[in-house]
């Protein structure tokens, strides 16, 4: 996991992108997702939550009703403290461990739950991860997904940033984005675990799981419209409420007519019985092994540049694009400074 992976304001921060979010994920208007797995009154007793950050996550599971005990994970220490801190002032029923997923094993199960919220796209080893979660959980157990599930390091597609680019348009000056397509080297230094193998997380979960229930939660047009718009999150309510609706009404329609591009799923899937062939255990574990050091031999790419990475002017270069991007670049600056203290603490306590 990243050390940045609360930066900035998002889409989600919106209580009205959460209100189309719920709608999509469930079908029923102000319900949350885990509001919606605790229905006719089910309750989890062991929870595994992947990659915890500060644990907001399982505490509104908690206040909500849905979890009586949870274990949480995080590669940052920070995270874990602050979590630990705010579990037993909220009364709930949570230890923390400090795992590295892509190098460290997860705790021993059995979990009748285990929860992915925002995790697994910052994840390199994902079969390896899916296997363990899937030998983790009890045979009747659920693993839930709220994820990133679009093209790695957000490397948009031309049909999905021409369709965004010209939503964002029809925005007055006053909310709208300074969109810039995202700069992979910069998105490599500024934030390195960022949507490494986003589009690999469904066909993982297919691997080893039952998919039971699966939503398509857009995010196409919405999402780098909305995300990192201060000046729409910043404006008055009644100037920002509308255009925040048209652009999730744009979204809505985007998704359905073009559900290739979309960005975010909501996934519930049960534990198959049996793991696949051994012989393709064998295979996957090779492939992710030889996929990680070929990347890491190309500066941690994966594959080859989209035609738009190709187009786009770098930062600084001449012209309005960008212009853009070197605007932007005192931002990522400082989340790349971030990013080289939190290594540097890290060094100091080893």
């Amino acid at each position: 996991m990243s050390a940045t992976y609360y930066a900035g304001r998002y889409w989600n921060d919106l209580e009205s992108v959460r209100r189309h979010l719920s709608i999509r994920a469930t079908g029923q208007p102000g319900v949350t997702w885990f509001e919606w797995l605790g229905r006719d009154g089910r309750r989890f007793d062991r929870v595994l939550m992947l990659n915890c950050g500060n644990g907001w996550v399982e505490r509104a599971m908690h206040a909500a009703g849905v979890v009586s005990s949870v274990v949480g994970v995080d590669i940052d220490d920070g995270f874990i403290l602050t979590a630990r801190a705010e579990a037993a002032a909220a009364g709930l029923d949570a230890e923390y461990v400090l795992v590295d997923v892509d190098r460290d094993d997860l705790p021993a199960g059995p979990f009748d739950l285990v929860v992915n919220h925002a995790a697994a796209h910052h994840i390199a080893f994902l079969d390896r991860a899916m296997r363990q979660i899937h030998d983790r959980l009890s045979p009747d157990g659920l693993f839930v997904s709220w994820d990133y599930v679009g093209p790695h390091r957000n490397q948009y597609s031309r049909t999905q940033w021409e369709a965004a680019t010209a939503v964002n348009s029809e925005l007055p000056d006053e909310v709208r984005q300074d969109l810039v397509y995202p700069d992979i080297e910069l998105m490599i230094a500024s934030d390195p675990s960022e949507a490494v193998h986003s589009e690999l997380v469904l066909p993982m979960i297919d691997r080893y799981f039952d998919v039971e229930w699966i939503r398509r939660l857009g995010g196409g047009i919405a999402y780098p419209i909305l995300t990192h718009n201060d000046r729409l999150h910043d404006a008055a309510p009644a100037v920002r409420e509308p255009w925040v609706e048209h652009v999730m009404q744009a979204d809505q329609r985007f998704v359905e007519q073009c559900p290739e591009h979309n960005l975010f799923a909501f996934v519930v899937a049960r534990r198959r019985a049996h793991l696949p062939p051994e012989q393709a255990l064998i295979d996957w574990e090779y492939e992710e092994r030889v996929r990680e050091e070929q990347a890491l031999a190309n500066c941690r790419e994966y594959g080859p540049r989209t035609e738009l990475a190709l187009e786009v002017p770098r930062v600084g270069q001449p012209g309005p694009i960008g212009a853009f991007a070197a605007r932007r670049l005192p931002r990522l600056t400082r989340v790349y400074n971030r990013v080289v203290e939190a290594i540097r603490r890290s060094a100091r306590r080893r």
